[in-house]
């Protein structure tokens, strides 16, 4: 009976065609690779379930101890490339804090490595003494910005808190009630309505906000000995940024180096396209930023408006944010004015209309000759972006979520089209 069967085997497999057997043998391999990968992901999470708490670095051990043996499948192969990114990305935000200088020395040296390059190529002068060069200058720049603008910053800073403390301890008798009742009643509002609602109701409730302040001003005064003990961050940046800009070109090449001869190309392509992204998205933003808050401190200090310097500060670094930047800078300008200023219609008006020429001042002409024509990422997409990236990374995240959604949306295009010119991928 065995050799029967045995016979009819060798029979099959002698009348099958070559091709088939081979079909099979690989849809039978990828089959086995599937049941691999989904195999070691259910064994991870089950272990990830019963011991809590468990280290990231343990469960990626396991899920290589499990997969490589099997590393000939392309699913093995995938996984373990996701996972060795999802770990890296889990000991990027880990760290963030303490690596924070060096992200600052590295993005730095991003940005000015173009300069480098062509003083090293132009002058002829090596990287170590041009990158000295230009990280000694930027710091020479930034404290002589310091020491200009930094005490009228603080001064103007300090005025304000004074100002609003004071505010607030004599809130039920400085609380201008009867000027906001005028205002109203000049939009040509009902005199009954606005001692039913804006009386009665609205003004009470805005005092009840108001009696928060206090506590907030004192968690933000609480947090400044804590960036004050990181201090060294200011020593270490510079240094971090020296030997980034001195060592560019070796660790480009360097993590070259590490893409396998048939990808290179394919992945060269995809880092210029990166860098068109990001390098032109944070020079331009931040030019434009830098700009625009300067014209808001001008426009403030010929209207009269108190804190202008102040005021043209928040608005360059609220600028750097998108979208939800604007209405931040919106809410804290009508603030100082209705808090500094006669509550009437044309103090109230002067904030609206200043971010709002300064906005389309920005969008219709300082955006698109200096930015260009942006990311192309959708404004809700945008919003999205600034909470995940801020959730993870903090203030840095906000910053970089315009130009790191961009670089991944880059990555699903490169990918669309890849499928496209390749189907069976």
């Amino acid at each position: 009976m065995a050799k029967s069967q045995e016979n009819t085997i060798i029979l099959t497999s002698e009348q099958s065609d070559p091709e088939s057997v081979a079909s099979q043998f690989r849809n039978s391999s990828r089959f086995d690779g599937i049941a691999v990968g989904l195999g070691s992901v259910a064994l991870i999470t089950l272990i990830a379930f019963i011991i809590r708490d468990i280290s990231p670095f343990i469960v990626a051990a396991v899920l290589f101890l499990l997969l490589f043996p099997f590393k000939e499948y392309r699913a093995a192969r995938t996984i373990m490339f996701t996972a060795g990114i999802l770990l890296g990305f889990w000991l990027i935000i880990t760290l963030a804090s303490l690596l924070l200088p060096f992200i600052i020395g590295l993005l730095i040296a991003y940005l000015f490595n173009p300069v480098v390059s062509w003083i090293e190529d132009k002058w002829n002068v090596s990287r170590g003494w041009s990158s000295l060069a230009i990280v000694l200058i930027l710091c020479g720049i930034l404290v002589v910005a310091g020491l200009l603008l930094i005490p009228l910053v603080i001064d103007q800073l300090d005025a304000l808190l004074i100002r609003i403390s004071d505010y607030l301890q004599n809130s039920t008798l400085t609380f201008d009630e009867q000027g906001i009742r005028n205002f109203f009643l000049s939009l040509g509002l009902p005199k009954r309505y606005i001692d039913q609602y804006v009386t009665g109701e609205i003004i009470p409730q805005v005092k009840a906000l108001y009696a928060h302040i206090p506590h907030i001003i004192t968690i933000i005064l609480g947090a400044i000995p804590g960036y004050a003990a990181r201090i060294l961050d200011l020593i270490i940046i510079p240094i971090a940024a020296i030997y980034f800009l001195k060592d560019w070109r070796t660790m480009i090449d360097s993590i070259q180096s590490l893409i396998p001869q048939r990808h290179r190309p394919a992945f060269i392509a995809s880092f210029i396209n990166i860098d068109k992204v990001l390098y032109g998205y944070i020079r331009g933003q931040s030019t434009v930023a830098a700009i625009i808050g300067t014209l808001g401190a001008i426009i403030f200090m010929i209207l009269g408006v108190p804190y202008a310097a102040l005021l043209g500060l928040s608005i360059a670094i609220l600028d750097l944010i998108p979208i939800l930047g604007l209405f931040v800078s919106i809410i804290i300008i009508e603030g100082v004015i209705l808090l500094t200023m006669p509550i009437t219609l044309g103090s109230v008006m002067i904030g609206l209309i200043v971010i709002a020429a300064l906005h389309l001042f920005e969008n219709y002409f300082l955006g698109p000759k200096i930015v260009g024509k942006g990311v192309g990422i959708p404004p809700i997409l945008i919003i999205m972006s600034i909470f995940v990236f801020g959730y993870f990374l903090g203030f840095l995240g906000i910053l970089l979520a315009v130009p790191l959604t961009g670089i991944i949306l880059l990555f699903v295009r490169e990918y669309r089209q890849a499928l496209a010119e390749h189907p069976l991928l």
